[in-house]
């Protein structure tokens, strides 16, 4: 493993929130409520995704000005916010006061959340990722990955972050500035 991999994978995976169990059950194994794999028509590369979007250093544009407190990721003190640079303004624009607020994020749409810990190191990162339609429209077709070190702790449809999530379906499940989830 060449270095700038290990610091690439030390940083992945984007937009959780709440509080983190040891294991959500639909997160690794991709089971959304009830739903088999066979009644589930759409899927994506999870590797793939997580691949792409740990190269956000490189291929996302940050879009923290500065480190925001983290109010709901147990292992973030602060956190800086990446994502897809078609998508900068319209993240930009979430106002997190203004419940009546309606946007969409196009499909493909990469946000990186870099998580850091007390001291100021890099704990890990999560990744919000808007899957193509029917990923699982119940909560707007996103998919979620925990990365910490060089392994991918959660990946999927993760029930811990689209709970904290849900709040902001009118904004596309998307938080913006002004919040941490």
């Amino acid at each position: 493993m060449t270095l700038q991999y290990i610091k690439i994978v030390t940083v992945a995976v984007a937009l959780t929130a709440c509080s983190e169990p040891e294991r959500s059950e639909r997160a690794m194994g991709e089971e959304s409520g009830g739903e088999s794999d066979s009644e589930r028509d759409v899927d994506l590369d999870t590797e793939e995704v997580v691949a792409s979007a740990m190269a956000y250093e490189s291929s996302l544009v940050r879009l923290s000005d500065a480190e925001e407190t983290s109010e709901t990721h147990a292992d973030a003190a602060s956190v800086f916010v990446w994502g897809s640079p078609e998508a900068a303004e319209l993240y930009r624009s979430i106002n997190p006061d203004d419940p009546t607020q309606a946007l969409s994020f196009a499909r493909g749409t990469t946000f990186v959340k870099e998580h850091f810990d007390e001291a100021g190191d890099l704990a890990g990162v999560t990744i919000m990722y808007k899957g193509p339609e029917g990923y699982d429209p119940e909560h707007g077709d996103w998919f979620w990955a925990r990365v910490r070190g060089i392994e991918v702790t959660h990946a999927g449809r993760v029930d811990w972050c689209s709970d904290c999530h849900d709040a902001a379906h009118n904004t596309d499940f998307v938080v913006g500035f002004g919040k941490s989830g």
